[in-house]
C-alpha cells in the first residue's frame, strides 16, 4: 500500500484538531456548569447530568475515546477549580462517564443491563457513604449516625435518608431513560446538522 499523500495527512490533521477543540469547548462549556451547581448546592445535581449530556455529540460523531478524553478533562478541571464542591465528585464517580458506560450496557440483555445499573447506583452510594464515614467523621462514631449525616441532616430521623437513597436510585433511572430519548431526538432530528457542522 503506497503511503498516504501530503495532503491526506494534512486533512486528517486537520480533522483530528477539529475534533480536540470541540472536545475541549464542550469539556470547557460542562465545566462551567458544573460551576453553577458549586454556587447553587440545590442544583448540584441536576447541573452535572446536564454538563454531561454534552458528552453524547461528541460519543455519537467521534466515539467513547473522544467523549472519555472529554470526560477526563472536564473532571480534573473541575475538581482542581472546586474542591470543595460534590459536583466535580459526583461528575467523577458516576454521572461524568455513565453515558459512555451505558452504551456498553445496553447492548446486553435488558435485566442484566438494569441489574448491573442498579448495582452500580448502589456501589457509588456505598463509596460515598464509607469516604463520608473516613473523611468527614475520621472513623468516629456509629454507622447510623454516620447514614443519618451523609444521606440527611443532624438531628433528621433515619427515614430521611433512606428517602435520600430512594430518591438517588429514581434521578439516576430517570437520567437514563432521558439520555435514552435524546439520543433517539438525536437520530431523528438533530445527527444530520450536527455531523455537518463537527465532522
Amino acid at each position: 500500500m503506497s503511503p498516504r499523500k501530503p495532503t491526506q495527512r494534512r486533512t486528517s490533521s486537520a480533522f483530528k484538531t477539529k475534533r480536540l477543540a470541540l472536545s475541549a469547548v464542550l469539556s470547557a462549556l460542562s465545566v462551567v456548569i458544573l460551576g453553577v451547581g458549586a454556587i447553587l448546592e440545590v442544583m448540584d445535581i441536576t447541573t452535572t447530568m446536564l454538563a454531561s449530556l454534552l458528552l453524547l455529540p461528541i460519543m455519537m460523531c467521534y466515539g467513547n475515546a473522544y467523549a472519555c478524553l472529554a470526560y477526563a478533562v472536564t473532571g480534573i478541571l473541575a475538581l482542581i477549580l472546586m474542591p470543595h464542591s460534590m459536583a466535580p465528585f459526583m461528575y467523577l464517580a458516576l454521572v461524568g462517564y455513565y453515558p459512555m458506560l451505558k452504551s456498553k450496557l445496553d447492548k446486553l440483555p435488558r435485566w442484566i443491563a438494569y441489574l448491573l445499573k442498579g448495582l452500580l447506583i448502589l456501589l457509588v452510594l456505598m463509596l460515598y457513604f464509607f469516604a463520608f464515614y473516613l473523611l468527614m467523621m475520621q472513623g468516629a462514631g456509629t454507622f447510623a449516625d454516620a447514614f443519618t449525616l451523609a444521606f440527611g441532616e443532624e438531628g433528621s430521623h433515619a427515614w430521611v435518608g433512606w428517602a435520600t437513597v430512594l430518591l438517588a436510585f429514581i434521578s439516576f433511572f430517570a437520567y437514563d431513560l432521558l439520555i435514552d430519548k435524546l439520543l433517539i431526538l438525536y437520530r431523528c432530528k438533530w445527527q444530520t446538522r450536527v455531523e455537518r457542522w463537527i465532522k
